[in-house]
């Protein structure tokens, strides 16, 4: 039988379902104040879903954290957001796959074969520079990595033998992901949809308004059909401009202009254009790092810039004005400033000014 723990960490797991079946907990069972910590993680684990697309491992209190798993899955159901039921399959997933890259490859192995059916087996190989630790049958590659757009991912870049495509640990457990989220995604979206009670229903209602005040930044929506450069935060403006100049940005200056210029409407090829300047500049390889930020490759998430806190964190949040004080996000601030120049110009400015309040 599973450990308490192990089910903690992946909750998915056909013996960690039966685990908490056997616990026998009702929604009465769950309205107890003896189980407010299950609630709070559950909804933690699904906002995580929302803002950042990646789930946290809290495994300190392993019952907690096993519990949470299908109580999120039963607030995500009840939220009725179909978006919302792929965005909470993908960060359960990712946070499986930051626990799995720490797994022997034995543990990776069990898990393949007895969880999603894979015909793999261990080897230690050392080729071309790379260190491959399983050989996957290729039916079981082709499903998991035909959505990978990714070069070294396609079949006819790949290492065979006798049917069986080799793999090193991170590739064996990023296929994984891809399994994983189908699996949580098909929970998710069989459960029927019903109404909560209690603090059940109030951490939904909790979850709709907080979806509902990112839904625009999540989903593109609200923004102006004409990228509007004047209403740039001062942190996307300092490395627009670096950028411009020819400036060398850190990781986190790139990542945040180029996932905040995609998310405002900018064309893939108008932001490759902009990095021309750079000295290490490398087309091919900017493009793929773009369209990956785009959700045009790999996993297909569309990226979304990091907050204002994180961009603080990394020492990238130059010079806030006064509007900085008051919001979370810079889409929230040029959702802001597009409407406060719009209004100014009037109404014949072009777009109606969108309503930005929800993003604050």
């Amino acid at each position: 039988m599973i450990s308490e723990r192990e089910a903690a960490k992946y909750p998915f797991l056909n013996d960690a379902v039966t685990l908490v079946e056997t616990l026998g907990l009702t929604l009465e069972d769950l309205m107890d104040p003896g189980h407010t910590k299950v609630l709070d993680r559950a909804e933690r684990r699904v906002a995580q879903a929302i803002i950042n697309g990646e789930a946290t491992s809290e495994l300190g209190d392993t019952i907690t954290e096993l519990l949470s798993f299908p109580v999120g899955n039963m607030f995500i159901t009840a939220m009725g957001e179909q978006f919302l039921f792929r965005r909470y399959a993908l960060s359960e997933a990712v946070r499986a796959q930051g626990l799995l890259k720490d797994e022997t490859e034995e543990r990776l192995a069990k898990i393949a074969r007895l969880e999603f059916g894979w015909t793999l087996r261990l080897v230690d190989e050392s080729l071309d520079g790379r260190l491959y630790r399983f050989e996957l049958l290729f039916k079981d590659y082709l499903r998991n990595a035909a959505g990978f757009r990714e070069p070294e991912w396609k079949i006819v870049n790949r290492l065979m033998r006798e049917g069986y495509v080799l793999l090193t640990r991170r590739e064996a457990s990023r296929l994984l992901q891809e399994e994983i989220q189908r699996r949580i995604a098909d929970l998710v979206s069989r459960r029927r949809q019903i109404s909560l009670p209690g603090p059940l229903g109030a951490k939904v209602e909790s979850l709709k308004k907080f979806f509902d005040e990112n839904r625009s930044r999540l989903t593109g929506e609200d923004l102006p059909s004409e990228l509007m450069t004047e209403a740039f935060p001062p942190c996307i403006r300092h490395a627009f401009e670096g950028l411009m100049a020819g400036k060398r940005l850190s990781h986190m200056e790139r990542f945040g202009l180029t996932s905040f210029l995609i998310n405002v409407g900018m064309d893939i090829d108008e932001i490759v254009n902009l990095f021309v300047s750079v000295t290490d500049f490398d087309e091919q390889f900017t493009r793929y790092q773009i369209e990956h930020i785009a959700g045009l490759r790999g996993s297909r998430t569309k990226y979304t810039p990091p907050t204002c806190s994180t961009f603080k964190t990394h020492s990238v949040c130059y010079n806030p004005e006064r509007l900085c004080q008051h919001i979370k996000h810079p889409l929230s601030y040029y959702r802001i400033k597009v409407r406060d120049i719009q209004r100014e110009q009037g109404p014949e400015s072009g777009d109606e000014a969108p309503n930005t309040q929800a993003a604050k």
